[in-house]
């Protein structure tokens, strides 16, 4: 029977878990000073409760709770939305979901698992006024619809508390799994970037610590917000944060190429080697003196000497061999070559060296060689502090797209950017599950047509409601995942870019067996299949209503494809299908209520039938199963 059960978390945990020397890699969570913390990691795996915590833990009201919302499988489905889904005529491998994105992370735990280059999150700040998410440990995604279903139109509604200690708390219990889960998605070399303000920046630092491991931290980054002050006595807060962690310490981030007004200077190697400047003499009165980097130069018919010594001078000093003096930083054999391939100029009594924008002396098994490369410079924690970061330009980039304001607080797509550059390559996937306005969508394809890339966004956002006198309402926007969507349209339109993007809403299962075993809690998923296949209709293992199309994607997405798969129609004089395919995975889905052995005609070599058990005769379920891939519903 074909997997129509969500990941499985601790499973695929333990399942991973082949050397002793892994655990530390796969449960940081359960490591407290660098020692395994035998309590906590049977809690993890059992749901024991540690009463007594004599060392330094980090606990809040709720947390226990945290482990079994992660542990607990998904009841949920995501549903191809095709009224939103942007371009028919273009490829279609970025991906906008309708949704709790708790529900959604754990939906995406086997299709994407270690598939996703770079995170990026701009959670809740915990304001009195911006807090909307409140979990249930149980039936979290009748939790889900009961808050969407009452206004399926208009959206989510807010849950909010003034009292400080439990406001901290809802935050860590809405974060942790959340975070936890994200964790499994990423590659082995990626890195997660989250915006977080004063409020919660102390917790944020813990969870992440405690989540991805204390060294795997990266760099806090303190960004400008603003640059105008408050008109009053109160200290103008002008900066909020983004913390970025890796997967594993060994990530490598991008550098960015440098250059500066200084480059200024040209010879007959700028088609190569790009300008050069002229601020480095040959020698240097400060570094470590030595007798071999203490020589004569003969050059234009001058004699040159470190500090313009004399060559008695020189001698003396060669003697004396002082811990630092003058001599030259390059040593004989290294001079001839910079000489002889034009790295070397003479002003008045001073030898300098060129420094060129794309090209250094390197050297090799077969000695120095020149080598061309563009200059570069690491990022640092300092540099969001540029205006060009700041809020007021997430508003000028809103309104270049909406005539009118129908977002608060959005990122700008230059930070953004930043960090896709940062944190990715051409290819790569990133997922950002707060997607607010659509701000990562956009900062991905701005920076895709910037460098030429092929990098894919998966998106989450939650149905939100938007204030009804605000003017995303007034404008038709009742969900802020409806400006989500609108946004990134727009974007594809004006950039005209090359992509679109599909549309998923989270709804429940299409199968009848995850309502039944709400019903039966004490009865297995094996035992209630079974029961639902005895009926002599097809149909009772569907939901009412269930589509087709939602069926191919559920099973889909629970059996590793991912929600850029491609689906097709095909129709034959007997026999209808659905061909689901991605690289080299073929599924061809059948769903007629009646199929003979001559059904594997229309079955390519290497893909897997997929029909109703009840569509099949013994002997022709025998015979299917000898010559070709079968799974049934």
């Amino acid at each position: 029977m074909i997997n129509l059960e969500s990941q499985d978390i601790n499973n695929h945990k333990i399942e991973e878990l082949e050397k002793v020397e892994a655990l530390k890699n796969i449960f940081p969570e359960a490591f407290e000073d660098g020692k395994l913390n035998i309590k906590k990691f049977k809690n993890l795996l059992f749901d024991i409760k540690d009463e007594k915590a004599e060392h330094y833990s980090f606990n809040w009201n709720g947390k226990q709770e945290c482990y079994k919302i992660i542990k607990q499988k998904s009841n949920a489905t995501l549903k191809l939305d095709s009224s939103h889904s942007e371009l028919d005529s273009k490829s279609n491998s970025n991906v906008f979901i309708e949704g709790d994105n708790l529900e959604v992370l754990k939906l995406l735990q086997t299709s994407y698992h270690k598939k996703i280059k770079m995170i990026y999150i701009d959670p809740p700040y915990n304001k009195d006024k911006d807090f909307v998410y409140s979990d249930t440990w149980g039936d979290t995604i009748t939790n889900y619809l009961i808050q969407t279903d009452q206004l399926r139109e208009e959206g989510y509604t807010s849950t909010k508390t003034s009292s400080t200690g439990r406001r901290h708390t809802n935050w860590l219990n809405m974060i942790y799994p959340r975070l936890w889960l994200s964790r499994n998605l990423l590659k082995d070399d990626g890195v997660i970037f989250v915006s977080i303000d004063d409020d919660e920046v102390h917790n944020l630092r813990k969870v992440m610590d405690e989540i991805y491991g204390e060294e795997n931290f990266v760099g806090q980054f303190p960004r400008i917000t603003k640059k105008a002050g408050k008109s009053s006595n109160e200290l103008a807060v002008n900066h909020d944060y983004i913390l970025a962690y890796s997967k594993n310490s060994e990530i490598l981030l991008n550098s960015f190429e440098h250059t500066d007004e200084n480059f200024k200077h040209s010879d007959e190697y700028e088609n190569e080697r790009g300008l050069y400047k002229l601020n480095q003499t040959l020698d240097y009165g400060s570094i470590q003196y030595s007798p071999s980097l203490d020589y004569e130069i003969e050059l234009e018919n001058k004699i040159f000497i470190p500090g313009n010594a004399t060559k008695e001078e020189m001698k003396e000093r060669q003697k004396r061999n002082p811990k630092s003096d003058f001599c030259w930083r390059w040593s004989k054999e290294l001079f001839k070559f910079g000489l002889e391939n034009g790295f070397i100029v003479v002003k008045g009594n001073r030898i300098y060296t060129k420094t060129y924008q794309n090209a250094t002396i390197s050297k090799g098994i077969n000695g120095y060689f020149v080598d061309l490369q563009p200059r570069t410079k690491s990022a640092t924690t300092l540099d969001l502090l540029d205006n060009k970061f700041s809020n007021d330009n997430s508003k000028k980039d809103l309104s270049k797209i909406f005539d009118k304001t129908v977002f608060d607080y959005s990122k700008p797509v230059d930070l953004i950017k930043y960090l896709v550059f940062l944190g990715t390559t051409e290819n790569d996937i990133i997922l950002d599950f707060f997607a607010g306005s659509g701000t990562t969508a956009h900062a991905v394809m701005a920076q895709n047509l910037e460098d030429g890339g092929n990098r894919k966004y998966i998106l989450v956002q939650l149905p939100e409601t938007t204030e009804e006198n605000s003017e995303a309402y007034k404008a038709g926007y009742k969900k802020i995942s409806d400006i989500t969507k609108e946004r990134i349209k727009r974007v594809i339109k004006k950039l005209d870019y090359k992509d679109g993007f599909k549309s998923y809403r989270l709804d429940s299962s299409n199968f009848q067996v995850f309502k039944e075993l709400k019903k039966r809690p004490n009865d297995s998923f094996e035992d209630i299949m079974k029961m639902l296949k005895m009926s002599v209709f097809t149909e009772n293992i569907l939901t009412q209503g269930a589509k087709y199309i939602d069926i191919v994607y559920e099973v889909a997405l629970k059996n590793g494809f991912s929600l850029s798969a491609k689906s097709q129609e095909i129709k034959t004089p007997k026999y209808s299908f659905i061909r689901l395919y991605e690289e080299t995975r073929v599924f061809m889905f059948c769903f007629d209520k009646e199929i003979q052995t001559d059904i594997q005609e229309f079955i390519p070599e290497g893909a897997k039938l997929i029909c109703f058990d009840k569509a099949l005769s013994d002997s022709t379920k025998l015979n299917l199963r000898e010559n070709l891939d079968l799974e049934t519903l």
